[in-house]
């Protein structure tokens, strides 16, 4: 197997309860990472102090950088790739924990040049790590996240986790800054999708901790019809649209940005044009909902009608629902 540098990006928030077993778990790997760049935003517990104890007995070059002013999530994981050195770049959470063979098994696929993002499967469980019987993947089967996955797959939903992700650094250049318009893991994982080779590992790789701080973060871990119900109406406030349209314009600037930049020598432009394409068909729709909610309920039909003859409703929401929460919902 090739040898890389590893990396780990990590960022903490109060996360004192979790972060020495997951620190721990990282470090102890059956093939440990080099460097491990942890960024702290302000914590106001004992995060940073569990964090140096652990550092101080470790090997392992632990670089721990103290935030202030406080950064946010995005900024906080934009700051700390920016630190790291490695080839391989792993994102980690604060309060996961990594199986022994996590790196060692996701290295494997990078041994096709062609391939540029690397995620696993995990095992939910509760806060005291006590499996839940779901996996990651599992909750979203109807993503085929496990799959070969096309343009329009993507736009509907990207569905991939930070923590489960590993990703060459020669995407930095491509994916920083991160835009605040988007999740990192999702900004990081659509552009490595648009521009290289991605792989889907199905193998539970670690477990992933749901709890008071973060259980409600991520409604694709909820299942059955009243989810889907709860999923097509959330969105209703014209911030929200104002929002999608927004996501949707920050990501075409940059894959336009990548497109125009002929010294990346990239090898598969004809991935990146088809997200080009499926990025400029999302932006168009997602323009005539936000105008369409600002008009009454009564001229709205015509134009959504556009969208749904398209296939767009089905194609990126969620069909019939999405059109008449447009349709009739202020």
């Amino acid at each position: 197997m090739q040898n890389y540098r590893i990396s780990v990006a990590l960022c903490t928030f109060n996360g004192g309860h979790f972060i020495g077993p997951q620190l721990e778990s990282i470090l102890g790997q059956s093939l440990p990472p080099q460097e491990v760049i942890i960024c702290d935003d302000a914590s106001a517990d004992n995060t940073v102090d569990i964090v140096k104890r652990i550092a101080s007995k470790c090997s392992t070059d632990i670089n721990i950088i103290l935030n202030k002013p406080q950064l946010g999530c995005i900024k906080n994981f934009e700051k700390a790739i920016q630190q790291t050195t490695g080839d391989i770049i792993f994102l980690s959470d604060q309060d996961d924990f990594w199986f022994k063979e996590k790196i060692a098994t996701m290295l494997e696929p990078f041994q096709n040049d062609e391939t540029g993002l690397v995620y696993c499967n995990a095992i939910l469980t509760d806060d005291a790590l006590r499996p839940t019987g779901c996996s990651l993947f599992g909750c979203r089967r109807h993503m085929h996240i496990n799959e070969q996955r096309f343009a329009h797959q993507l736009v509907a939903g990207v569905g991939v986790n930070g923590c489960t992700m590993a990703f060459r650094s020669s995407l930095k250049e491509l994916i920083l800054p991160i835009s605040k318009e988007w999740g990192h893991d999702h900004w990081i994982a659509f552009i490595a999708h648009a521009v290289m080779g991605s792989r889907a590992l199905d193998t539970p790789l670690m477990f992933y901790r749901r709890h008071e701080n973060n259980s409600g973060n991520d409604v694709f871990f909820e299942t059955g019809w009243l989810n889907k119900w709860r999923m097509a109406l959330k969105v209703a406030g014209i911030a929200d649209y104002t929002k999608d349209r927004r996501h949707w314009e920050t990501m075409l600037q940059r894959l336009v940005e990548i497109s125009k930049n002929k010294s990346l020598g990239l090898s598969n432009r004809t991935r990146l044009n088809e997200y080009l394409i499926e990025c400029e068909k999302r932006l168009e729709f997602a323009q005539l909902r936000e105008q369409t909610k600002k008009i009454g309920r009564s001229r709205r039909l015509l134009p959504l009608l556009k969208g749904l003859i398209t296939g767009n409703y089905h194609r990126y929401l969620h069909g019939m629902k999405s059109f008449f929460k447009d349709l009739l919902i202020s």
